[in-house]
């Protein structure tokens, strides 16, 4: 039926029809489901975005490392110089005979304290042009330069060296030698230095080490101190995402973004001795005596001596391999760097020949990755 209007001009009748609350339901649900595929693209987008930056900032850092290794005629950057005497913890200059007599300036000229150019760092900052944010991009703060007091985030970095512990958060340049983005594999590329009786030594110099089932001593095969002595550049990890971990008898899932770097890094085995891996283990307390030496039974006599500076005294938890099969979570067993997926479920892996990876914490759990001497899947070595 028809109706006229004022306008002499015929409209049809309108019956409006309200939704039903099915088709509400569905409506909802069809947008709920985009709004999931969007945030989750979004999400993956964000990632990835993350993880070009840390992969163009890791690349700076290696080139920068290989710049170094060119100007001091193919020697690799020093992975940890220690300016103390001993275990003691005692600071002891040129007069004391335990310094390297080398002293490291910030872009202004200003001489740094001893105890911030101990890891790679401070000492590898003139190569970068102290650009700030290849070594510290993971940060929020980001300030102008590497020159900025930065505040060190003593609850996150733990159980430092003895002579570390005198790094404050007011020195100039704490955060910059503790906390950086990426963590050097430190024992095994250019070494990791330490003062004994008034000399250098270098851990792992000498060690016996088991090979494809051949076992030998050899003196200064382990560490790789040059460029040249490295076989395998394309494979070898000189830099990757770390954190510092406590040791730990409870799983740690998904870490934070936001945790500190560290400046070194330790594969899964260090010597003899397990740090970290994947599912649980049967996790046993040893207690140390008052200067951090393991007593006499046989699993706290096997802590290597370049552990018991770190270990304080007390009960410590060390721990057997994880068993296989369950690489769900990451156990850490000794307090140390560890690899950190920092952005996704990979961490950002540099090697030798300046290449950017990311990888899996399993495929790291390979010593082939680590020690250039490893040519094999059954090497190990003692201390």
């Amino acid at each position: 039926m028809k109706r006229l209007t004022n306008s002499n001009r015929p409209i049809s009748d309108r019956s409006g029809r309200a939704f039903t609350i099915v088709e509400l339901l569905v409506v909802i649900s069809v947008i709920g489901l985009l709004l999931g595929l969007l945030i989750g693209g979004l999400r993956a987008a964000i990632t990835s975005g993350k993880q070009t930056k840390e992969a163009n900032r890791l690349k700076q850092v290696l080139l920068a490392w290989q710049m170094y290794c060119n100007q001091y005629e193919d020697r690799l950057l020093p992975g940890y110089l220690e300016q103390c005497m001993g275990e003691d913890g005692v600071q002891t200059g040129p007069q004391g005979g335990a310094s390297w007599q080398v002293r490291f300036r910030n872009k202004q000229g200003q001489e740094l304290a001893p105890e911030l150019c101990q890891a790679y760092p401070w000492r590898l900052a003139p190569f970068l042009d102290y650009n700030y944010d290849a070594i510290l991009g993971w940060r929020l703060d980001i300030a102008e330069d590497l020159d900025t007091a930065l505040a060190l985030e003593t609850d996150q970095v733990q159980d430092l060296p003895v002579c570390l512990a005198s790094v404050g958060a007011n020195m100039d340049g704490a955060g910059t030698e503790l906390q950086p983005a990426f963590g050097y594999n430190a024992y095994y590329l250019g070494g990791w230095w330490r003062w004994l009786n008034n000399a250098p030594v270098l851990t792992f110099a000498q060690s016996t080490q088991t090979q494809g089932g051949t076992s030998g001593t050899n003196a200064g095969s382990v560490t790789a101190l040059a460029q040249s002595n490295i076989s395998r550049p394309a494979e070898i990890v000189a830099f990757c995402g770390s954190t510092f971990l406590n040791a730990s008898s409870n799983p740690y899932d998904k870490l934070n973004d936001t945790l500190p770097g560290a400046p070194w890094v330790v594969p899964h085995k260090l010597g003899p001795t397990d740090v970290w891996g994947f599912g649980g283990a049967v996790l046993e307390s040893v207690t140390l005596n008052s200067e951090g030496n393991p007593g006499d039974d046989a699993l706290s006599a096997a802590v290597p001596t370049v552990f018991r500076a770190w270990l304080s005294p007390g009960p410590r938890v060390l721990a057997a391999p994880a068993p296989q099969g369950d690489i769900g979570h990451l156990m850490v067993y000794q307090s140390q760097a560890v690899p950190f997926e920092r952005y996704g479920k990979a961490v950002s892996v540099g090697c030798c020949d300046v290449s950017v990876k990311f990888l899996t914490l399993k495929a790291l759990n390979d010593l082939r990755l680590w020690v250039p001497a490893a040519d094999t899947a059954q090497f190990s070595h003692t201390n």
